[in-house]
Parts: C-alpha cells; sequence; structure tokens
C-alpha cells in the first residue's frame, strides 16, 4: 500500500464530473481522501450546471478539493475537458461520481502506464456494489452488428469463455468504461480530450479509439477494483432517457468513424432488431403475471422507445448544448 502512495505522488490528477450526484460524490471523495489521494493528488470536480448542493459540499467537507460549476449542462465530455484544461498531473484519472476506490486501485492503474511507454490509457475492473463484476468495464468498438446484438448476457459470455475473467495482470482492450478511467495528461490534451460530438455515453469509447489511432494501447488492469454503483445520474431521468443516449452515441460514433452509410444500416439493423424484440416481449407478456408481467412492460417500453428513436421520432437534443432541451438532459 505504501508503495502505491509512492507511485501517485503529485503525478495526479482527478476529474469527477458530476449531475445531481450529490451524495454518491461524497462517497466518492471520501474513498480518494481514506486512500490519502487527496494530499498527493489535485482533485477536480466539474458540475454540469445540477446545482444540486455539491459545491456547499465540497467546501464544507472537502476543501482541498477545486471545484468547478459549469452555468449550463454542456455534457459529459465537454465538461471534463474543463476540468482536465489546467491539469498538472502527469496522469489524469477520470471518475464517475458514482464510484468509490477500492485499496491500490489508482497505485495499479498508474504503475501498468508508467510500464511501458506505448500504454496511453487504462481502466479499472468495475464491481457493483454487492461486488459482482461489470462486463462493461471493457467495450468493444461499435460496429453495425455488435452494437444491434449487444447484450449484457453475451458481454459476459465473451467474457468468461476468452479467459479474461481469469486474468490477474494488466491485458490491452479495445476500450474501457469512463467511469474509470486514466491516461497520460499530454496525450489527453495532445489529441484534442474528449470530442464534444458526444453528450453523452460513446465519448469514452471514441477516446480509446483516438488514444489506438495515435499509436498507443489501451489497457485493462483488473487488479484495479472500483465500486460503480452505476448508471446513478441518467436513472434520475428514467431509463427511457439513457436508451435514447446510448443509442444517440452509437450513431455519432459510426458517422465518425465507419461514415453515414454505416451509420444509416447500423439504425436500419437496429430497428429491426429492436421490432423482432418487442414483439417477442407482447407475445411473452400474454402468458405472465405478477412481477413477471411488470418486467415485460418495462421491455416493452424500452424497445418501443427505441425503435421510435431509429425512425426519428425520439429527439432528446443531444447534440445542443443547452439548459432548456426539448426534454431535460443530463451527463453521467
Amino acid at each position: 500500500m505504501e508503495n502505491a502512495r509512492k507511485i501517485v505522488s503529485m503525478n495526479l490528477t482527478i476529474v469527477i464530473i458530476n449531475w445531481n450526484s450529490r451524495d454518491y460524490l461524497a462517497k466518492c471523495l471520501e474513498s480518494i481522501r481514506q486512500q490519502r489521494l487527496s494530499h498527493d493528488a489535485e482533485v477536480v470536480v466539474v458540475d454540469g450546471a445540477s446545482f444540486d448542493g455539491s459545491e456547499a459540499l465540497v467546501q464544507d467537507k472537502f476543501p482541498e478539493v477545486h471545484f468547478i460549476q459549469s452555468p449550463d449542462n454542456i455534457g459529459y465530455g465537454r465538461c471534463c475537458n474543463l476540468g482536465a484544461r489546467s491539469a498538472r498531473g502527469e496522469f489524469l484519472l477520470i471518475l464517475n461520481p458514482d464510484t468509490e476506490l477500492k485499496p491500490g486501485a489508482v497505485g495499479a492503474m498508474m504503475a501498468a502506464l508508467k510500464s511501458q511507454s506505448k500504454i496511453g490509457l487504462v481502466g479499472a475492473r468495475l464491481i457493483d456494489s454487492d461486488g459482482t463484476f461489470q462486463s462493461s468495464s471493457t467495450h468493444p468498438l461499435p460496429g453495425i452488428f455488435n452494437t444491434v446484438f449487444d447484450c449484457a448476457f453475451i458481454r459476459m459470455l465473451a467474457w468468461k469463455l476468452s479467459g479474461r475473467s481469469r486474468r490477474r495482470s494488466p491485458f490491452t482492450v479495445n476500450a474501457v468504461s469512463g467511469a474509470c478511467m486514466m491516461v497520460r495528461t499530454s496525450l489527453f490534451k495532445k489529441i484534442g480530450g474528449f470530442n464534444p460530438r458526444y453528450f453523452m455515453y460513446g465519448e469514452d469509447v471514441d477516446l480509446c479509439q483516438r488514444v489506438r489511432g495515435s499509436g498507443h494501447e489501451v489497457y485493462h488492469v483488473p487488479m484495479a477494483e472500483v465500486v460503480h454503483h452505476g448508471g446513478v445520474s441518467s436513472a434520475n431521468r428514467g431509463s427511457g432517457f439513457s436508451q435514447v443516449m446510448i443509442r444517440e452515441a452509437v450513431d455519432v460514433f459510426m458517422r465518425i468513424h465507419h461514415g453515414p452509410v454505416a451509420a444509416f444500416c447500423c439504425r436500419c439493423l437496429m430497428a429491426g432488431s429492436a421490432l423482432i424484440r418487442l414483439t417477442a416481449a407482447s407475445v411473452a407478456r400474454g402468458f405472465c403475471g405478477g412481477v413477471n408481467r411488470e418486467r415485460l412492460n418495462g421491455v416493452i417500453e424500452k424497445w418501443r422507445l427505441v425503435l421510435r428513436w431509429c425512425f426519428g421520432a425520439e429527439k432528446w437534443a443531444s447534440h445542443h448544448f443547452t439548459t432548456t432541451p426539448r426534454r431535460v438532459i443530463c451527463n453521467a
């Protein structure tokens, strides 16, 4: 543990993006303090116009933390870019407010980055509040087919069959979750930080793609465990919001990295997939009752919303950075 603290030194800047997550933010900052990281690194919290009392919390209980209040809800990536603008650390740790660092996590990530100059960005092993592994710790790069057929079961099955679930040393991956990622600050600034075209979701995968495009590699560090309570901010707006924003992010990624034709094909296949799942859930609901019926109602609503988005009937103004969009927007 002492070695991990020595590794951290003053080479680290931690940026946390907050939106209506005051209570979770307090736990996140406390986990940093318990590892004495707040004394060895600069910690920056950026609030995306939620005005949820986090500024008073930081000033009262975490005076060592620098708080930046964005007057507008400019999106997750742009908030992070704002926090990283004056970063002094050699390494930049980006955290969601609903994360808690486990002992040694930061030291393990930094050690991995320092081990090889070719490694530009690393991610942690994310776990649920009950300790269950989150397959979203790593991501495939969005493509036409893996986007359409992606689901938690397939991701977990692929993780186990590949043998990665048993590895305890860092290994290369395509992308890691933005809930907790560490990148060389110079590289982050060189490639322009997060792409502002993403309002929420997708900016982490896009950043990993550009890190790899710069000649560096992205690694997953299984020894670095971080509790991720998951989707707290977006959950404040309901599952419909996050489902639409995920598809919006995929559409942006496809257009940037594969072109408009591939993006259109992806949207068409996504519509077909949504229609099939919607039909299957509707039929199954007729044979269920009680709790199962309620669960299927949620599934039906989800895929109905996705189908509407595929045909352009759901506009959530994700690309218009304003405080008064058609529907309220928030960052992860």
